[in-house]
């Protein structure tokens, strides 16, 4: 099978030609239908600090679906031909973290596309445990934006108190960001969401998605928060991006006793306005992939439509074109770019 491999500790990858798995006790054989680049698969194709412990080589992606080729010994609840999405950690499920339903937190967990084989290939195998069917009337794409979603998911709905009236800044406007974004506009909260001149594709789809978006290339978020506010701040301001200069603008336009969620995976220790955070009694947090209770949700929200997924999936690249691909990722010219194997 061809598969995208991460197999040197520098910037770039490898399309392999390679044996596919196969199907072990516990698990199941996928044959992959969709598989989007995710922002840490950008970290991974730069070999930044944040990944450098990965394993290597490794064959990357967890964003993806498919379908059932296979099931191994002790498999119940699928057979071949099942339509499949996946969830994306491996967990022990015995250490403090899992037994507290926290399994994003496990102390030995295993991702795929980092420390295991992941999806950007033709096949995968996969423990039972983490496949879920796809709905009925749910493209493959939408199913593998579901493992996303269920991120935003935690960090929105677990680890950001908003309540209805609120004022929500999301600063990065990128797919965490919009998803982000659509969970705070349900929970009832005024959304603003801002990004920079380069992402002019994703400005078009926050529009569609009926979101306000800044560009602030052109416009200071602090002064414009502090203006909407009359000077007393955003309720919540939430970093979907990993830049420092977000992480201060968030501390300054927040309210005193305000919350700030941090979810960018950021290239290297950043420095924080700590007396700012103090004297205002500001909230920090920082928030991480996702439980396994917000998979569900996230398959509920998306067939139920009250989460908007497929606007985001711009670009779509066979295996071969690999480097093609992250090129059009890092540009960010457009949102969220897809491997159809």
């Amino acid at each position: 099978m061809k598969a995208v491999v991460k197999a040197r500790p520098e910037p770039g990858v490898e399309v392999w030609e390679m044996d596919a798995p196969m199907a072990g006790p516990g698990e199941a054989l996928v044959r992959v239908r969709a598989a989007f680049i995710c922002g840490s698969d950008l970290g991974i194709y730069g070999f930044t600090p944040a990944y450098s412990d990965m394993t290597l080589p490794v064959v990357m992606g967890h964003e993806f679906s498919g379908v059932v080729e296979a099931v191994g010994e002790g498999v119940e609840g699928f057979a071949v031909g099942d339509r499949v999405l996946s969830r994306s950690v491996v967990s022990c499920g015995e250490c403090r973290f899992c037994v507290a339903g926290m399994d994003n937190l496990c102390e030995s967990s295993s991702l795929f596309g980092i420390h295991q084989d992941g999806g950007f290939a033709e096949y995968i195998s996969v423990p039972r445990g983490l496949l879920y069917p796809i709905p009925g009337g749910m493209s493959f794409e939408e199913a593998a934006l579901v493992e996303p979603l269920s991120n935003a998911v935690h960090f929105v709905n677990d680890l950001t108190p908003v309540e209805s009236g609120d004022l929500a800044v999301v600063l990065g406007i990128g797919p965490i960001g919009l998803f982000s974004a659509q969970l705070l506009r349900l929970a009832g909260a005024e959304v603003l969401v801002t990004g920079i001149s380069v992402d002019t594709e994703r400005f078009k789809i926050a529009g569609k998605l009926g979101l306000e978006a800044v560009n602030v290339d052109n416009v200071d978020p602090v002064e414009l928060v502090m203006e909407r506010t009359s000077g007393r701040g955003a309720d919540i301001a939430f970093v979907a991006v990993g830049a420092p200069s977000a992480v201060h603008q968030a501390v300054r336009l927040v309210r005193k006793r305000g919350h700030v969620t941090v979810v960018g995976i950021f290239p290297g220790d950043v420095d924080v306005p700590m007396t700012t955070v103090v004297r205002r009694e500001i909230t920090l947090a920082g928030a991480y992939d996702a439980r396994a209770s917000n998979f569900l949700e996230a398959v509920n929200l998306m067939e139920t439509g009250r989460i908007s997924a497929i606007e985001l999936a711009t670009h779509r690249f066979p295996l071969e074109e690999a480097e093609r691909a992250f090129e059009v990722a890092k540009s960010r010219k457009g949102c969220k770019v897809l491997f159809v194997p």
